[in-house]
């Protein structure tokens, strides 16, 4: 009878434990996976874009008793991550042409210095070259959710305890592709993102480090759900911006 409960509790932990693999959905479907992209060698033109800001639209997490707090992360941080996050993931796709528009103002004073005369000749940056981006890409944040249990804590299952925490976390974006010249949506949708994780006996290392305004949330189910939700929606860039922004080299 021991047997039997014993190879019953180890079975629900297997569901268990597959069942916490990180997921994600996204609205449209259809075209190659950025995977798939990747996989061949590219030499086409590609489209020229740059990525605007991530807004918060949620009302959770935030003050000093949401789970942010627990992480040590500033909820208004968050968005401001995600972009740095998407940024990096769009050049990195090789598919198009991203303009940087956060540091833009770094780049605008080392002209100024050019034209102060400050800069030796030869070497100043020219003003009037700044490319103009074809596209804008926009996400507003509507769902963030993360639960933590402590790291002391265990978890009971048919009889067999589980040590460390068990934890979660969820994301939900909404994508826009918006042309810079008219301002009209060429493309939208929606992803979501959700991973779960058992802490058993340590941390997993997920991927490359986080930029630094997320770095209280690196690996944790949180940092998963986020970088699935990027992946599903520079997926989604990649197979959706309509052809005739491909036209730059």
């Amino acid at each position: 009878m021991k047997k039997t409960f014993s190879y019953l509790g180890l079975s629900l932990v297997l569901i268990w434990v597959i069942s916490c693999a990180p997921t994600a959905t996204v609205t449209s479907t259809g075209g190659p996976t950025i995977a798939e992209a990747q996989a061949e060698r590219y030499d086409g033109p590609k489209a020229r874009l740059a990525v605007g800001d991530f807004i918060d639209k949620t009302a959770t997490g935030g003050g000093q008793t949401g789970w942010a707090a627990a992480y040590g992360v500033t909820f208004a941080s968050i968005g401001d991550g995600m972009r740095d996050m998407m940024t990096t993931a769009l050049f990195n796709s090789n598919r198009f042409i991203v303009l940087e528009r956060e540091q833009l103002g770094v780049v605008m004073a080392e002209q100024d210095l050019a034209q102060a005369n400050r800069i030796k000749k030869g070497t100043e940056a020219p003003t009037g070259e700044i490319y103009g981006a074809d596209l804008i890409i926009t996400a507003a944040i509507t769902e963030f959710q993360g639960t933590a249990k402590g790291a002391q804590g265990s978890t009971r299952i048919a009889g067999i305890r589980l040590g460390g925490g068990v934890s979660k976390g969820h994301i939900g974006l909404d994508l826009r592709i918006i042309d810079a010249k008219t301002s009209q949506i060429v493309a939208a949708t929606s992803v979501e993102g959700d991973a779960k994780s058992f802490a058993l006996g340590g941390s997993t290392y997920i991927g490359r480090s986080l930029p630094i305004s997320l770095g209280g949330i690196s690996n944790t189910p949180i940092e998963k759900a986020i970088r699935v939700c990027i992946n599903k929606a520079i997926e989604y860039i990649a197979t959706n911006t309509p052809a005739e922004y491909y036209r730059h080299k």
